[in-house]
């Protein structure tokens, strides 16, 4: 990875997304259903779906992050390129 802070930052932006697509679809799907057309209601519906998977995909990204900025980790990718740099 070579810029922990940078994924970090995306996947928090990515876990608010998935929040707010989550809650949006929460809205549509349960609270606004006499208001709202059969399209929008099944919107609601996937968007209640989708919203938790990419929760789940920026909490991974973000713990990868994290995992790759600790001190070892930096330490051991860079005896991995000087390793891979010495056999070019």
């Amino acid at each position: 990875m070579q810029d922990p802070a940078l994924v970090h930052r995306y996947s928090t932006r990515l876990i608010q997304f998935a929040c707010l697509l989550s809650l949006a679809g929460l809205y549509l799907a349960y609270l606004k259903t006499d208001q709202v057309g059969l399209g929008t209601l099944v919107g609601g519906h996937l968007m209640l779906l989708i919203g938790p998977g990419l929760l789940k995909l920026g909490y991974v990204l973000r713990l990868a992050a994290e995992e790759a900025a600790k001190p070892q980790n930096r330490r051991r990718e860079a005896a991995i390129v000087l390793r891979a740099q010495a056999l070019h």
